[in-house]
């Protein structure tokens, strides 16, 4: 008796930053992403901040460019969002049914947001926690300012946009369809990007909390260039040369002046990141041995400082690592430059959002549901 060949087809998802736009091309077979493309082309200065399109002409010029580097004929596109200004939380609300909830969304997110529910795009996912007189929902929203002009970017290019998520999502669908079953009952992500660091938790394979912090890679480069008076390129090539884990050892920061301007501002970010994670508890508390954060997984620009895992892990008490896309079997590295799979921290968005539809039809990891978890702690 054959088995039926898993169902081919081909992906497309772009990730607009604040430096660059990366673009991935490939093909998921069933459950597994060959990338057959990952592009990434620069962006000037100014023109995203903080997630929003601050010169459309620029960064559509810029995705034609990339676009056309490609060279596929694909148009349907995974797109993803990101900025301060985006909103994901878990919320308990009364409980109903989900068509109920969908007609009062609106309504209900307006006790969440920082301006009128109007002005945001918002979606939801009922979780599998709560009671019978609450439900928990993951409550997400995009301010329109910052999601349309994305969406009519991608269709002046000729694209058909399928999906528009928040980065953190994509991202966690990385680092679940890489680890899988592996992974703890909670852990947390660390984006260091350009502008800001953006912390994640996720407690049984859910998203519930992300926090910005603004301190990023563009901070330790600005720090190097304002000090010693490098140009841009130095100061990149200088933090570049940093190894984190030397702060370690006592007596070597003293003896490398930009690795001792930068120690602060990394401790200080840490402290940060420390403080969302005791937020995270406090609202979470640990039932016994489950909901302790166990491991930390940075990705993204800045995670390329070496030695920063060993820092991090040193400072915060907690199991870090890099998140690498490339370590398992799900994401195929087919026609990926070696430099890029070397530098995979950051391809971990991109790359998730082309999971999507293979996300979409079974999801990498299951939730414990209350019974399977007593079995679990039972074993």
């Amino acid at each position: 008796m054959s088995r039926r060949a898993a169902r081919t087809e081909s992906v497309l998802a772009l990730d607009i930053g604040t430096t660059s736009i990366k673009l991935c091309a490939g093909v998921l077979q069933g459950r597994q992403l060959r990338v057959e493309r990952l592009v990434e082309t620069p962006l000037p200065h100014d023109a995203v901040r903080e997630g929003t399109i601050l010169d459309p002409d620029t960064v559509y010029k810029a995705l034609r460019t990339t676009l056309a580097s490609v060279g596929v004929h694909q148009k349907k596109v995974m797109l993803s969002v990101g900025g301060p200004q985006t909103t994901a939380r878990p919320v308990r609300l009364p409980r109903m049914t989900p068509e109920t909830l969908q007609k009062s969304i609106q309504f209900e997110a307006t006790r969440y947001l920082p301006s009128a529910a109007e002005e945001h795009l918002i979606g939801f996912q009922i979780l599998p926690s709560g009671s019978e007189e609450q439900m928990e929902v993951l409550l997400v929203a995009a301010p329109r300012s910052t999601a349309e002009p994305l969406l009519e970017l991608a269709e002046k290019a000729g694209l058909d946009p399928q999906l528009l998520e928040l980065q953190p999502f994509a991202a966690l669908r990385t680092l679940q369809a890489v680890y899988g079953a592996s992974l703890p009952y909670a852990y947390a992500l660390v984006d260091l990007g350009g502008e800001h660091t953006q912390i994640t938790v996720a407690r049984n394979t859910t998203l519930v909390l992300t926090r910005f912090i603004p301190i990023a890679s563009n901070t330790f480069t600005a720090a190097l260039r304002g000090y010693f008076n490098y140009t841009q390129e130095e100061a990149e090539q200088v933090k570049r040369s940093l190894n984190l884990s030397d702060l370690i050892h006592t007596g070597q920061p003293q003896e490398n002046p930009p690795l001792r301007l930068i120690q602060p501002i990394i401790d200080e970010l840490i402290r940060e990141i420390r403080r969302s994670l005791n937020y995270y508890q406090s609202q979470y508390p640990s039932q016994g041995n489950r909901g302790a954060i166990e491991q930390l997984y940075l990705y993204g620009g800045g995670a390329q400082m070496q030695g920063i895992a060993t820092y991090f892990e040193h400072k915060l008490g907690i199991p870090a690592r890099l998140l690498d896309p490339f370590s398992g079997e799900t994401i195929e590295p087919k026609n990926v430059h070696p430099e890029q799979i070397e530098s995979g921290v950051r391809w971990a968005t991109v790359l998730g959002s082309a999971l999507a539809p293979a996300e979409a039809a079974q999801p990498f990891v299951e939730p414990l549901t209350e019974e399977t978890s007593t079995l679990t702690q039972a074993a």
